[in-house]
């Protein structure tokens, strides 16, 4: 087995010879910009922190755009480390509208889509803003249209929620990070274009970090006899089971040169021989999960820390339970923050047994399914530290999906890549399946050997598809996945600009899709400047840019061209008259007018004198209700399909379907916001489905880890918080029309949903809580409610001094009853 060197071989200077270089270039001075596309494990963290101390001891404040809510709490955590001593970092992720008052906290951190959502609802927040640190902004990029004929909602949002920013903020300097992108000096004279200012490139290739990069391969003589012997056995199963020694293909010189053997060395990654597998048409698969686990337990068997990233949740937990298996339990006991957290999931979930627990194991799980609390249990069990010279053992594997590999730092020596394909749904034996893109390939791997943890790293690449050699006479391809693994450096990834590609696909056909439809109704509109949203967008897009290096003219006939197009597909939308107002917020949203024009109509009727989330969303999805295929512009099919299955999917009757799912859904917001646990909302889901999926072979199966509870919880009710965000701005709009208050409650209708509480006395002591149960709280909340006299029109400090002064008068009362 490959030995790495120990954590107490880093080396951890604050300052490297590399940012002493990006410090030469004046990018800390204000007014001056950088696009950093230095490799993954350089330090660009250190880098960033210099710039945002330097823009914050200016009088100056930040906003840090992080893909995912998983890299947003990282980015929080790690951060706070670094300059809390200069400024708090605020999560402005879930903050309503009145909460942050009249401007952004000093230092923000947000995802990208709610950086577009707060510059559409109130672009004043940003008006002190002097930095926007983008972290991964390869995030702005388009798919491969030679590949992939889908644009990515993400990539679209990104894309907007850059250059709307610097609409309103031209003045602002630019720190836009990422290992990935081929051509930041590209995307730096596109921005220097675009605001006016000097922006820098920076992509010096050092980093303190070595890693070492290995593909898994296979001794052609070695799997012929291991096929010979399989064929003997007596079951099917038995001889479809090939087992072989996984090898380990390393290259001493950096780049794939397979015309250079001596360069090669091929040496063994496991002593055992886990199995490889034969399909029904008789060739053999890699069987990526039971060889990563294999590989992964035994470089945990040494006190190795180690993440296999794999295709969907199900791998996941199929890797870790392997891995478990294989080890013996982990000693080591959490702490009592730790502790806390874990009581906390247990108690929401409403059974340990259905949790992704860590505790007591060697290797855990990391994805889309884990509760924010869930997943944070699990990166803090992975992160602590431990003594070298104890014999305990700890967690040590961590079995992910892509959540982590998009710019989460965890501490780790051995990356293991479980396939290089993926299924196009959330299952292993989905079709089509696709390769993985190389900058998703490479940025996973970069998670080995991160800076200031470890000097050195492994990563290891499983391929999808077994490759067989002759030990003796290596003959490699030039090309193909050794060419991704073994690559020279990360930047690989092209940008391909979202908007021009929208553009391309809309002059052809303006189809149904609401995001598409969206966009349409964004670059048709006028904007605050006077200009069409069409100038305002496109014009300063990168697709543009590009066309007008390269020649000016035709440039100028494409953007002429797309413009009539936009034109037309405005006229099939079929949109009904509103009033300018109402346009505003269905474009600022990305929803129809028509659905602004319901809310509105409805408004009168709204529940005003009711405090509980429930009543509220109540009134909300019956408007929803007398058109019910609405119900995908605020909820995403592709959530409605995860949590209700065959009853959502099984249908010749789309309009009774959606009706029947807007019922449900007032059910499990009921349950959701009155602390009922997961498990509960999991069995009441179960019944629905298999009452409503039609005739089927076989009954929807039980969850043993609540999962259909889960994505509601995930991704529903977020989606519902949505649509209360839209009701808000209405509300905001009349009331100030009308020189009225605006209903207390409205305002934190979308935290409230998302969160699960009850009402605002809920969501205060909930927010009051260190580690929040939102089962716990409720029944703390129902124990103190006979104190709360606050009503729906009472602000929220009102709210919050009841529940103070509630928890101060119980406090006293239980200490007279020891007494």
């Amino acid at each position: 087995m490959v030995r790495l060197a120990s954590v107490s071989d880093t080396i951890s200077p604050f300052l490297w010879i590399n940012h002493l270089k990006a410090i030469g270039t004046g990018y800390l001075n204000r007014g001056r910009s950088m696009v950093m596309t230095s490799p993954t494990g350089s330090g660009k963290t250190t880098l960033s922190v210099l710039k945002i101390a330097a823009t914050l001891c200016a009088g100056e404040s930040v906003v840090y755009l992080a893909p995912t809510h998983a890299l947003v709490d990282q980015v929080e955590t790690d951060l706070s480390a670094q300059i809390g001593d200069l400024e708090v970092v605020s999560i402005v992720e879930d903050v309503a509208l009145e909460e942050l008052g009249e401007k952004l906290p000093p230092f923000s951190v947000m995802t990208p889509e709610r950086c577009l959502a707060l510059l559409g609802f109130a672009p004043e927040l940003f008006d002190k803003v002097g930095l926007l640190v983008f972290d991964e902004f390869h995030l702005i990029s388009a798919d491969d249209p030679a590949t992939s004929l889908k644009i990515s909602t993400r990539a679209i949002d990104s894309m907007l929620a850059l250059l709307t920013f610097l609409r309103h903020r031209k003045e602002a300097d630019l720190l836009l990070l990422s290992a990935m992108v081929a051509d930041g000096a590209e995307i730096a004279r596109w921005l220097r274009s675009v605001t006016g200012r000097q922006v820098e490139s920076f992509d010096d290739p050092w980093k303190p970090t070595r890693q070492l990069r290995s593909c898994v391969i296979y001794d052609r003589s070695d799997v012929r006899e291991a096929v010979q012997v399989a064929s003997k056995a007596k079951t099917k199963a038995a001889r479809n089971r090939i087992y072989a020694q996984p090898l380990g293909l390393f290259s001493l010189i950096s780049g794939w040169h397979p015309k250079r053997p001596e360069k090669l060395v091929i040496q063994a990654l496991t002593d055992q021989r886990p199995s490889l597998l034969k399909n029904a048409k008789g060739k053999l698969t890699s069987n990526r999960n039971e060889v990563a686990a294999r590989i992964a337990a035994d470089y945990a068997a040494i006190g190795k820390r180690v993440i296999v990233f794999c295709n969907d949740t199900k791998a996941c937990g199929s890797v870790a339970g392997q891995i478990n298996e294989l080890l013996a339990p982990a000693t080591i006991a959490l702490d009592v923050t730790q502790e806390e957290m874990r009581k906390s999931v247990i108690r929401d979930i409403g059974a340990a047994e259905a949790t992704f627990d860590p505790m007591g194991s060697r290797a855990a799980v990391h994805h889309g399914d884990l509760l924010p609390l869930e997943r944070r249990l699990t990166e803090s069990v992975f992160r602590a530290r431990r003594d070298t010279d104890s014999e305990d053992l700890g967690l040590d594997v961590v079995a992910a999906t892509s959540t982590i590999a998009q710019g989460l730092n965890l501490p780790c020596d051995v990356v293991i890549l479980a396939g290089t394909d993926r299924s196009a749904v959330d299952d292993p034996s989905g079709n089509p399946r696709a390769d993985l893109r190389p900058h998703e390939i490479l940025n996973a791997l970069g998670r080995a050997g991160r800076a200031a943890y470890a000097a050195t790293g492994l990563a290891i690449v499983v391929p999808a598809t077994p490759i067989c050699v002759e030990i003796d006479n290596l003959s490699l391809p030039s090309d193909g996945i050794m060419k991704i693994i073994f690559s020279e450096q990360d930047a690989c990834e092209e940008v391909y600009d979202p908007i021009e590609l929208l553009l391309d696909r809309i002059e052809i056909s303006a189809n149904s899709d609401p995001k598409v439809q969206s966009i349409i109704r964004r670059m048709s509109a006028v904007t605050t400047t006077g200009e069409s949203g069409f100038d305002d967008i496109v014009c300063r897009s990168l697709g543009f840019f590009r066309r007008k290096e390269t020649n000016a003219l035709r440039a100028d006939q494409w953007l002429e061209h797309r413009r009539i197009a936009l034109k037309a597909a405005e006229e099939q939308l079929e949109d009904p008259l509103v009033l300018d107002w109402q346009r505003e917020i269905a474009i600022r949203n990305g929803v129809p007018p028509k659905l602004i024009e319901r809310l509105v109509a409805a408004f009168d009727t709204a529940p005003v004198e009711k405090t509980a989330t429930e009543h509220w969303i109540n009134w909300l999805l019956d408007i929803v209700t007398d058109h019910p295929l609405d119900l995908t512009i605020f909820v995403r099919q592709t959530a409605l399909e995860s949590v209700f299955g065959r009853s959502y999917t099984n249908t010749t009757k789309p309009r009774a379907s959606s009706k029947r799912i807007l019922r449900a859904l007032k059910t499990l917001v009921s349950m959701w916001c009155a602390g009922r646990t997961l498990i509960e909302i999991e069995d009441w889901l179960l019944v629905f489905i298999r009452k409503h999926e039609g005739e089927v072979k076989q009954q929807a199966n039980q969850s043993t880890t609540a999962q259909r509870a889960r994505r509601f919880a995930i991704r529903i009710a977020p989606d519902i918080g949505f649509l209360c965000g839209v009701l808000g701005q209405i509300a905001a709009y009349k009331a100030a029309e009308q020189g009225v208050p605006m209903p207390p409650v409205i305002e934190m209708l979308p935290q409230m949903v998302r969160a699960g509480d009850y009402d605002r006395h809920h969501m205060a002591l909930r927010q009051m809580t260190k580690i929040a149960s939102r089962v716990g709280t409720f029944e703390t909340y129902i124990s103190l409610r006979d104190s709360f006299k606050a009503g729906a029109s009472a602000e929220m400090d009102v709210v919050r001094e009841e529940v103070q002064a509630a928890i101060l008068l119980q406090a006293f009362t239980d200490l007279d009853d020891e007494e």
